[in-house]
């Protein structure tokens, strides 16, 4: 064999095998960039998540105060009502006379008595209501007197 047929060879050889070479490493680099896009995705993912359960979480806890406030608020309100009822009792049995009667045996008035017992919320259970409203939805009579019991009642929507 003749020496520039030697030299051919070993050049074509030395040729494929960099073109292995470098066709190898051509997928090793697709594979390592679609894994770093891969990765960059997951964390981009798992960002999101972690920004919802979080802004969840707040949700919840602001929730859970609300509900706290509202427990307390019913709480006071019940308290409130087992105040009202014991005084009622101490009414009907005549032991809180003296709230109502001045010493000279006269009545008092609602709102003198209101504030001596420190009754703030003295008449914000009252609620104003337009006669002819009421009338017409026959909670009371043409007179203003109560609706009887037996007659219907009209329920708005």
């Amino acid at each position: 064999m003749s020496t520039g047929l030697l030299v051919v060879i070993i050049v074509v050889v030395v040729l494929v095998i960099a073109a292995l070479i470098l066709f190898s490493m051509r997928g090793r680099m697709a594979a390592r960039r679609h894994e770093r896009a891969l990765e960059q995705r997951r964390e981009t993912a798992a960002g999101e998540h972690r920004e919802a359960a979080q802004l969840r979480e707040q949700r919840a806890e602001q929730a859970e105060r609300q509900s706290r406030i509202a427990t307390a608020e019913a709480e006071r309100a019940r308290a409130e009502a087992t105040l009202h009822e014991e005084k009622a009792g101490a009414h009907e049995r005549g032991l809180a006379d003296d709230e109502l009667v001045d010493e000279d045996g006269s009545l008092r008035d609602r709102d003198e008595i209101a504030r001596e017992t420190g009754d703030r919320d003295r008449g914000r259970d009252t609620v104003e209501v337009d006669r002819t409203e009421a009338e017409r939805r026959g909670l009371v009579g043409g007179n203003g007197d109560a609706a009887s019991a037996d007659a219907p009642r009209q329920r708005s929507a």
